[in-house]
């Protein structure tokens, strides 16, 4: 950068980029001196004539324009045109602002620190990422990416820290005291954690203690003199607490907060022995360079003699915590208001979420503390504390339990009333309070990952990627568990606070009837496997999270952009849609039905007509899914038909986060997998051909009756193509380690006259027959934005992919021979005692 930051670079300047502004470096310069003492200890080797190679030079006195450079870290190359779009017009904006924000939190003017706020934390976060560390860091996320996409993904996550920061203790302290000044890095937006050692796996480079960690402190030297540091509220009331590797209360990488731009603490005034011991901690989480107006002052390990964990000591804000925490009400003028508490948090229903009383000294064989329908020593005992569930808060089964209960009281069956009963009477008034109930155990504060079940190295999961309707749920859903060993499903009920008010199950309940009594059902017929830990109902992260629902709206609308999907699969087969048209037509009030069927077979008589009617009534009788009461007429009674499942973006999602597979049931789901989620033109990897060929040509056999695979579970009669899926899995994940494509094909074919045998119990109008098509990408399925998502919603920084998908190809049958789900009385499936762990 040019020495006033507001003048812009010429082209040639520009492909010199400095990581670290050269205006910011000047703030480390002692009075009367034009250079910094550079100190590169890890330097680049020369070779000399003879042959030999030694290090450069470690040390050098240089100008802020020599410091913090690499030649192209930013430019984009397109052929032999060099675009450098991202240091003249990204880091040139945030460090013009930057380098005024800078100055006013370092001189703590309470107006220029309100007006530069924002422009202060973005810039911070910006440069947080920028430096080659932050770049490695970027990479190391995601797996291989080019430099176009490297910048693409910078530019996306540079704001994620900003929320939690601007949420915690923020002190500046001073060095005018101490002899010894702050040094200037190559990273100079440093993490610590006391818990977490530089020596550590997850300090290992490029890799940082994650920001959203309860005791993270994050440190940012504003020049020489000052520095400013972040610590989480949680841990600044509590500095003792033993537990620094969980994540703080609502952590979260996105989203709004409401702070107080005032409060500061800036009356601490640090001593030499602080100072250095705040510089080892800069330069132990450096890459390879630092900079000072002292060169004594580079090699702070020589004089620093205390642990790694006793720099937060140092750290630790001492006082004026007063300034922080509390509630935020805010009165708008058009009569709304807004509520925050200390943590961000927008509402007080996660006080109904917390366990009264945790789990503690929970023996191996007791069911786990996270709340899933496993005991302890085979859910969380094998993971570390920091990678558990969370025990205080209520888990994603009883979460979905809960509403269960809740959904059968105000419904009145647990008083006895009968699903026809209930087909009868749903009022507007029950339809509010479900759908309210199901919003209220998602609230905006929910960590959806942190709740999701973790990966497990004996279980084989799947997510659903299709239409979680009640009348396909047991050909593709509950049909597949004798081959799966636990599916992941998305909640067709809405979390309806950020609709909008017409749209709303819950404003305008009345539209809602219908599918709400198709939700229901779905949830009775689901409601043993959710209790026996086989289904896991999910709601839609990007409905649980607004801002992640924001991300995956715009990536699908980018992505789908021109695309037609094709016709074809199960919700085709047996025509959802001609269905829901019938289905309305029998619930038409008689009048309009005389009407409807006078327009439609003009030569019927009277006679003919009461016949029809009565045949249309006893049509409505038997049919579980339809409300048996009188809607009004026209507009005023008209239901909101919804066909709800997870997008692509959002399987992937929670297909990486629970170590998941995919499988589909319709063709335009399996093309978007293929066309979307795997690199250009990459077909399935040509070595696992045999296998695909091999469970190709099985003929599965779905039992459509839930009570009779519930009974098979129980029982654990599992094909062995349950142990098969699950091998290649673990081979796909792990190639080299598990058993080889050959191996697999011959074991599938081995189990294809045991995988294909039927149930004499089973009639045929309660089976489908269908095929397994599998895909297997070279890398796995996997798409840089689902990454992003990952890093940004899950903290996860890894990558990851799913290893491979299943498509269902159910065999042909005409219409009259379409079987139709398996009920119990009335609709609804037998009771959960059928299903056992």
């Amino acid at each position: 950068m040019p020495n006033d930051p507001s003048e812009r670079m010429t082209d040639q300047q520009t492909r010199n980029n400095h990581y670290v502004p050269q205006w910011y470096q000047r703030g480390f310069l002692a009075p009367g001196q034009s250079r910094l003492f550079h100190l590169n200890f890890d330097p680049d080797r020369k070779t000399l004539p003879d042959g030999r190679q030694v290090p450069r030079k470690a040390l050098h006195e240089w100008g802020p324009v020599n410091c913090f450079v690499e030649y192209d870290l930013y430019s984009t190359h397109f052929g032999s045109i060099v675009n450098d779009d991202i240091e003249k017009h990204l880091f040139g904006a945030i460090d013009d602002q930057g380098a005024k924000a800078v100055l006013a939190f370092a001189k703590g003017d309470h107006a220029d620190v309100h007006d530069s706020f924002e422009d202060f934390f973005e810039h911070m976060a910006a440069q947080k990422l920028r430096t080659p560390k932050g770049l490695d860091w970027i990479r190391s996320c995601y797996g291989k990416l080019d430099q176009i996409d490297l910048m693409v993904e910078m530019q996306a996550l540079r704001t994620m820290h900003c929320t939690m920061w601007a949420e915690g203790v923020r002190e500046v302290v001073s060095a005018a005291d101490s002899d010894v000044k702050f040094i200037v890095t190559d990273h100079p937006v440093t993490v610590y954690n006391p818990q977490i050692d530089p020596t550590a796996p997850d300090c290992a480079y490029p890799l940082d203690p994650m920001v959203a960690l309860l005791g993270t402190q994050t440190v940012f030297v504003l020049d020489a003199n000052t520095c400013l540091i972040f610590t989480h509220l949680e841990y600044a009331k509590a500095p003792d607490r033993q537990d620094l590797t969980r994540l703080r209360t609502n952590a979260r990488h996105q989203g709004m907060g409401m702070v107080r731009t005032d409060a500061f603490i800036r009356d601490r005034r640090l001593t030499r022995d602080e100072v250095i011991a705040i510089n080892h901690l800069l330069k132990s989480r450096a890459k390879r360079c630092i900079a000072a107006a002292h060169k004594d002052w580079l090699y702070p390990e020589r004089r620093y003699r205390g642990t790694w964990a006793e720099i937060a000591q140092v750290l630790m804000p001492k006082s004026d915590l007063w300034q922080f925490g509390g509630e935020i009400f805010v009165g708008y003028k058009d009569g709304s208001s807004g509520y925050w508490d200390e943590h961000g948090r927008t509402s007080k229903v996660h006080e109904f979420l917390t366990r009264k009383s945790q789990r503690k000294n929970i023996a191996a064989n007791d069911y786990c503390g996270c709340g899933s329908a496993y005991p302890f020593k085979d859910c969380c005992q094998r993971l570390p504390f920091a990678e558990r569930p969370p025990w205080e808060v209520y888990g994603l089964r009883e979460r979905n339990l809960m509403f269960c209960n809740v959904v059968t009281g105000i419904l009145g069956m647990q008083d006895g009333a009968t699903w026809d009963d209930v087909r009868r009477t749903l009022s507007d008034d029950q339809v509010q309070r479900i759908n309210g109930a199901f919003s209220s155990l998602w609230p905006d504060d929910t960590d959806l990952a942190a709740l999701l079940p973790r990966p497990h190295p004996k279980k084989l999961r799947s997510v659903f990627l299709g239409l979680a309707d009640p009348r396909t749920v047991e050909a593709a859903v509950l049909g597949w568990l004798p081959y799966v060993d636990e599916i992941v499903l998305v909640n067709p009920f809405f979390v309806a606070r950020n609709l909008k008010p017409e749209f709303s199950p819950i404003d305008s309940p009345a539209g809602h009837k219908m599918q709400t009594l198709k939700n229901v059902l779905l949830l009775f017929k689901l409601e043993p496997y959710i209790r026996a830990g086989l289904v896991h109902f999910v709601p839609d992260p990007g409905e649980v999270c607004a801002p992640l629902g924001q991300h995956v709206r715009q990536v699908l609308t980018r992505r789908t952009a021109g695309w037609k999907p094709p016709e074809g699969g199960l919700h085709q087969r047996l025509k959802l849609a001609e269905d829901e048209g019938r289905r309305m037509i029998r619930m038409l009030p008689q009048d309009s039905l005389r009407r409807h069927i006078a327009k439609h077979a003009p030569d019927a008589g009277d006679a003919m007509v009461d016949q029809m009617v009565a045949y249309f009534r006893r049509q409505a009788e038997a049919d579980p899914y339809l409300l048996l009461q009188p809607l009004a007429v026209g507009e005023a009674g008209a239901q909101h038909q919804i066909y709800k499942g997870l997008n692509l973006e959002s399987a992937l999602y929670l297909a990486t986060l629970t170590g998941s597979v995919i499988h589909v049931d319709t063709d335009a789901h399996w093309e978007q997998l293929l066309m979307d989620a795997q690199p250009a033109g990459a077909a399935s990897q040509h070595g696992w051909a045999p296998v695909r060929q091999a469970l190709a040509a099985i003929t599965f056999p779905v039992d459509l009756n839930p009570v009779r695979v519930a009974e098979r579970l129980t029982e654990r009669e599992l094909p062995p193509i349950n142990a098969l899926l699950r091998r290649l899995a673990d081979s796909v994940a792990s190639p080299g380690k598990g058993a080889t494509p050959q191996a697999l094909a011959t074991q599938l074919r081995q189990a294809r006259g045991k995988a294909e045998r039927k149930d004499p119990a089973i009639d045929d109008n309660n089976l489908l027959t269908a095929r397994l098509e599998l895909h297997v990408p070279p890398a796995g399925f996997f798409r840089h934005e689902v990454q992003r998502l990952l890093v940004m919603f899950a903290g996860a920084t890894r990558p990851r992919s799913v290893p491979y998908a299943l498509r269902l190809v159910f065999d042909e049958a005409d219409d009259a021979d379409a079987p139709e789900p398996a009920s119990g009385a009335g609709g609804i499936p037998a009771p959960h005692a059928a299903l056992r762990r």
